[in-house]
């Protein structure tokens, strides 16, 4: 029934039927690790990926359901994975080109299975990677999502080498911008647990609530690429503090 039920997602998807989507797959190291799949109930599965229920957006900033979706239940696995290494999260049939992708990274606590007890609001949250427009004019230009796309529907990013041991979120979102003045969210966490030499920590500034870090009336996200002067941009400013990729360091 399981494998029935997926081949029937698999066929909607490119379809537009099913619409949106989010992360089905992670590669921890060249490691093949299964995502939660929604529309089918949690029993039975185990993942590294806390539990999302459908592929609709979230589109008020404001719900904790921002942090790792809804219901954004604690996933049952975690991967082990060294500092210094790549994930690639493959995201099955996403049908939107106009956003950016951010990858954000929440300090659980020391032990492996810190985040089984961490919901993961309030400001935990730091960048360690972030694209948004790469090329071109906001209209017609080659976004992020788009380029995830192009590479076969897959996001990669390198964990900060000189990051602490510990258990962490790692928070994958795609902010879909082809809504005019209404920007959709689309989520994903996935518990992993750090093996580390290095023990460094991201400053204040580098720090994000969640939610919180998005609001409603951002001249960045509240927008319609199809309106001049908006469409011709060739800059656009992704909100919320800069990544960190190491160097600066405070507790946690």
């Amino acid at each position: 029934m399981f494998l029935f039920l997926l081949s029937i997602i698999a066929v909607l998807l490119p379809l537009g039927a099913v619409g949106h989507g989010g992360v089905w797959n992670y590669s921890i190291a060249g490691d093949w690790r299964p995502g939660f799949f929604p529309y089918y109930p949690a029993e039975g599965q185990s993942s590294i990926q806390r539990h999302w229920a459908d592929f609709r957006p979230i589109v008020d900033v404001r719900l904790p359901t921002l942090v790792c979706n809804d219901p954004g239940g604690y996933a049952e696995e975690y991967a082990t994975v060294a500092a210094g290494a790549e994930i690639e999260a493959y995201y099955r049939g996403w049908p939107h080109d106009i956003g950016p992708v951010i990858v954000w990274m929440a300090y659980c606590g020391a032990e492996p299975t810190s985040c089984s007890s961490f919901n993961g609001t309030g400001r935990h949250w730091f960048k360690i990677s972030q694209a948004g427009l790469l090329s071109g004019t906001m209209r017609n230009g080659v976004w992020a999502q788009k380029q995830m796309m192009a590479n076969n529907f897959t996001w990669s990013v390198t964990i900060p080498e000189r990051l602490r041991s510990g258990a962490y979120l790692m928070r994958h979102e795609l902010i879909a911008l082809h809504v005019p003045f209404s920007p959709e969210f689309y989520p994903q966490c996935a518990h992993m647990y750090v093996l580390s030499n290095g023990d460094e920590t991201p400053g204040q500034e580098f720090l994000a609530s969640i939610p919180g870090v998005w609001v409603d009336d951002d001249p960045e996200l509240h927008l319609s690429i199809y309106e001049e002067p908006t469409a011709s941009r060739t800059e656009w400013a992704i909100p919320g503090p800069p990544v960190w990729s190491g160097q600066y360091s405070e507790e946690l």
